[in-house]
């Protein structure tokens, strides 16, 4: 911080969480079209001037809404036109100091004339962390960081972990009776039975759409001939972009003539596989598939290699779609962060599959399990949504 900027610009204020807050809730705007890069929010703001709500007044908004286009901090300096003089920025990320598809924002928050900067997060990554913060303060800007961080860094989850472990974030989906099956064994080789009803399978769009990449295993291509497509209303839809589709199929074993298959289709097998089966492998790439091989015993893929490579595509948001197999492997490696689990109010008994495969978990204090869980009601149907905490679980009550 520059000699000449009072210490007390750099102090928090009451009313900087709640700007904070509308930063976050801003950068929710871009989700599903910014990755590799994080979701970021902005707001240029007045202090000293006062609202009706008695909150300072906000002057202009922005959020980074697609890859390449403007970051957050700059959309809401454009909306302004050089009247951002002496007026406080708040942003849910650290500005950037280097040059990549945009400009510099540190430059542009300098050239704006702002006063105080009250930053969210420092960018995670290694080569960026705490540089934009360092390169205002040289400028003669305030800035304060760490205000409402813990919120900031779980709307970026897959953002932070791609930097710190080199994986998406994984949201496992699954359809599921009330008996934990997820579907009918008469609808093997039929096409997709379905358990939920309209509300929730559109709730499932919107989570594809949300998500960089969609990834479902060998045996739920094989069963449902799933499209794995984002299919909204027209008036819903922001734009035509449809995520990234995955097929983890290690030993090559479904057929190509697959609705899922062609052009934005990751296909994953085993390293053996591509040398045991180059007559499948050409099929599939003459329909538009993209081929990736990977190490595997057995024919079963490794998983962390399968993430990491994922990760260093930009892919920072991952849906799994299943199904038992692959929710169990996923689980077993504790490679799961979140889950979603639509339930649908029937019983299946021996006439569905179970969701999880094996004897696996085992005992419940090692057991994986849901945190911080939200329920909605769906029509019929009730969505289940949170966090995977794995051991330490600690059921309430000791009976009647």
């Amino acid at each position: 911080m520059s000699e000449t900027q009072p210490d007390n610009l750099c102090q928090q204020r009451p009313h900087d969480a709640v700007f904070m807050r509308s930063a976050i809730a801003l950068a929710e705007g871009g989700r599903g079209r910014v990755s590799p890069n994080p979701l970021v929010g902005a707001l240029v703001v007045d202090e000293t001037t006062m609202g009706a709500d008695g909150l300072p007044r906000v002057l202009a908004e922005g959020f980074h809404a697609r890859l390449g286009g403007p970051h957050a901090e700059v959309a809401a300096l454009q909306r302004l036109d050089g009247r951002a003089v002496g007026h406080t920025l708040y942003v849910s990320l650290e500005p950037c100091n280097h040059v990549g598809r945009t400009g510099r924002c540190t430059d542009a928050i300098v050239r704006a004339g702002i006063r105080r900067v009250v930053v969210g997060m420092r960018d995670c990554n290694p080569h960026v962390t705490g540089h934009g913060i360092e390169c205002l303060r040289d400028a003669g800007v305030s800035v304060l960081h760490g205000v409402e961080v813990a919120a900031c860094e779980r709307q970026n989850h897959g953002f932070v972990l791609a930097m710190r472990h080199n994986r998406p974030s994984v949201l496992l989906k699954a359809a599921v009776s009330l008996d934990g099956r997820v579907m009918p064994m008469a609808g093997a080789g039929q096409g997709p039975v379905w358990l939920t009803g309209t509300r929730a399978r559109q709730a499932v769009h919107h989570m594809r759409d949300q998500a960089d990449a969609i990834l479902v295993g060998a045996g739920t291509v094989a069963v449902d001939d799933p499209q794995l497509t984002v299919r909204l209303p027209a008036d819903v839809r922001r734009d035509d972009r449809q995520p990234l589709r995955v097929v983890l199929d290690g030993a090559l074993r479904i057929d190509s003539a697959r609705r899922c298959y062609g052009p934005g289709t990751l296909v994953v097998i085993g390293a053996q596989t591509a040398v045991e089966k180059p007559q499948r492998v050409q099929q599939l790439q003459a329909l538009g598939c993209e081929i990736l091989s990977l190490p595997a015993e057995q024919h079963q893929v490794s998983l962390p290699s399968l993430l990491s490579v994922l990760a260093t595509r930009g892919i920072h948001w991952l849906l799994c779609e299943g199904g038992p197999t692959l929710h169990t492997a996923l689980l077993q490696a504790q490679l799961v962060d979140r889950a979603a689990l639509f339930m649908a109010p029937v019983w299946l008994g021996e006439g569905g599959l179970p969701m999880l495969q094996g004897t696996w978990p085992g005992p419940l204090p090692i057991a994986p399990w849901l945190a911080d869980v939200v329920a909605q009601q769906l029509g019929q149907d009730v969505l289940l949504e949170g966090n995977v905490r794995h051991g330490g679980f600690a059921p309430i009550g000791q009976g009647f």
